[in-house]
């Protein structure tokens, strides 16, 4: 591991959990020449954040994306897993002006302060960072970090997917025929990390699959990814289960809806092989 990846974990991460971000001068001079670790962003307007992620979106191949995620599911490298989520909330956004200045209900945009205080110092881009390489991204539908993410994966090296990955995400997809049609992801991320199909704890399947939610493989009629039908930041996109920690339309999806397979074919570029339980919409 890189000095400036084991500070960067170091920083927000220990046997106990989250730490409060903490970093001497020399560990975030060194995270930060290694790549790792950034100044607080500038604070940039909501419009011209659109028109950012609208360049970064032309200049990023979707097959490139696809390859990234299958070969994170073999390497377990999960910096190069979280760019199938943000990619396709980012190109699934519409035009539109901001709900508030500070925050759009629309996209979840936030802005970054102008005068932040030492907390938000201690966070910016290098929290999301740290997500990025942690459990795979965790914010992809806040406009924010998708913008954050599609300009880092542009920097990683090209990497191909084998026949071997794309096997591995079968094997995740065909899991779906093991559970009960009323369960939901919880049950499915379980049974997931029970059959051990993949290296990766409860937090990094949750991840997944809420990839696999936000490009549309786990989607359905009633409540559809962001390309088919984009699902505003209001609250619509709160689970209606007070346990319920996924991500939408995760947070929506049961075992009965089963996979939306031409979004597979969309995100993937290959048919999925049908199964009793595969719906094609």
């Amino acid at each position: 591991m890189d000095k400036g990846l084991k500070i960067l974990y170091d920083t927000y991460w220990n046997s106990i959990g989250w730490k409060d971000g903490h970093i001497s001068n020399e560990d975030f001079i060194t995270a930060k020449e290694e790549g790792y670790m950034f100044e607080y962003p500038q604070s940039i307007s909501h419009r011209e954040t659109l028109e950012r992620i609208n360049v970064i979106i032309k200049k990023t191949d979707v097959r490139d994306v696809a390859n990234a995620f299958l070969y994170s599911l073999s390497s377990h490298k999960l910096e190069f897993r979280s760019a199938l989520g943000s990619y396709w909330y980012a190109i699934s956004i519409y035009n539109h002006e901001a709900t508030r200045e500070e925050h759009c209900k629309i996209c979840d945009w936030y802005k970054w302060k102008n005068s932040p205080n030492e907390y938000e110092l201690r966070l910016g881009y290098n929290v999301l960072n740290f997500e990025r390489y942690k459990w795979g991204g965790i914010r992809h539908t806040q406009l924010q970090y998708a913008l954050f993410d599609l300009e880092q994966f542009l920097l990683l090296p090209k990497v191909s997917a084998t026949k071997d990955d794309m096997q591995i995400l079968k094997k995740i997809l065909d899991c779906i025929q093991k559970l009960e049609p009323k369960n939901k992801a919880g049950k499915y991320r379980d049974y997931i990390v029970k059959q051990k199909i993949i290296k990766g704890n409860k937090n990094e399947i949750s991840v997944l699959l809420n990839i696999l939610g936000i490009s549309g493989i786990l989607s359905s009629k009633e409540y559809p990814c962001y390309i088919d039908e984009f699902t505003i930041a209001d609250g619509s996109r709160d689970p209606v289960e007070y346990n319920n920690d996924f991500s939408y339309p995760v947070n929506r999806w049961k075992a009965s809806d089963g996979i939306n397979t031409d979004r597979f074919k969309a995100v993937f570029g290959i048919n999925y092989e049908r199964n009793r339980r595969c719906i094609v919409y």
